[in-house]
């Protein structure tokens, strides 16, 4: 699973792969990395603070086919070695996780208790995202850049095709966009739809694209199809906006 979080303490995004997760609905917590902190967090799925409540974990890629799922007698087992070990412990119901997460109970006993741990005080393995050798994530504005700079920014560019899906998971749309005169024809993906509008052409205008923008924030990417420096929802033409943008020359 890819997820963005949201850190109430600093008031910033920021994205993780989830390790495992703790509880099952109103309950439900997250065992993420923290990129800025360096430190493995235990987050609430709902910010109970605020009426109605709202996720602080909103996911991006749904995968979690590695998981295992821990419960009943599964549990009792971390509470033995709790005990044993002379380690406080809190009570769970259900764990789904990697395995090698959920069979270490020194880490989860650590992060359930003080719900941040030091990234190297446990070995746990590192994850990576599974599909980087088959897409170019855009995760910065300097990745947004440079990918605008090689496709021209979208000049002369038309959309070809777009596919908008919410099966088994978040919303996402798939956008072909050819600019064979410049660069050739490639494949956006947009997973986490929080905005998508298409305007098609009109009869008396061309279908080729001018111009467009594409900004990275708040661990968002917005694209659109003017120039604009920063992001407008209310932009009367084409709007695609989503919790992260991948990408693949065809």
């Amino acid at each position: 699973m890819f997820v963005r979080v949201f850190d109430k303490d600093e008031n910033i995004y920021y994205k993780s792969i989830v390790y495992a997760t703790v509880g099952i609905g109103w309950f439900l917590q997250y065992i993420v990395l923290n990129p800025n902190s360096k430190t493995f967090e235990l987050v609430d799925y709902l910010d109970k603070g605020v009426s109605p409540a709202k996720p602080l974990v909103e996911i991006i890629q749904s995968d979690h086919s590695e998981f295992v799922v821990k419960k009943g007698a599964q549990i009792l087992k971390y509470k033995h070695f709790c005990k044993t070990n002379g380690l406080n412990h809190v009570d769970v119901k259900q764990m789904n996780g990697y395995p090698d997460v959920l069979e270490n109970y020194a880490f989860l006993a650590d992060i359930l208790i003080n719900h941040s741990v030091a990234i190297d005080a446990y070995k746990i393995s590192i994850r990576e995202l599974a599909d980087t050798t088959e897409w170019n994530y855009i995760l910065t504005q300097t990745d947004a850049d440079d990918f605008m700079k090689s496709f021209i920014g979208f000049h002369d560019s038309t959309l070809e095709k777009i596919n908008y899906s919410e099966i088994n998971g978040p919303a996402t749309a798939n956008a072909i966009f050819d600019n064979s005169g410049w660069f050739g024809v490639v494949e956006l993906c947009f997973e986490g739809i929080q905005i998508l509008k298409i305007m098609p052409a009109t009869e008396n205008y061309s279908r080729e694209f001018y111009e467009a923008s594409l900004i990275v924030e708040n661990e968002s990417v917005f694209w659109a199809d003017s120039y604009m420096e920063k992001p407008n929802d209310l932009h009367e033409g084409n709007i695609i906006k989503a919790l992260n943008l991948k990408w693949r020359k065809l």
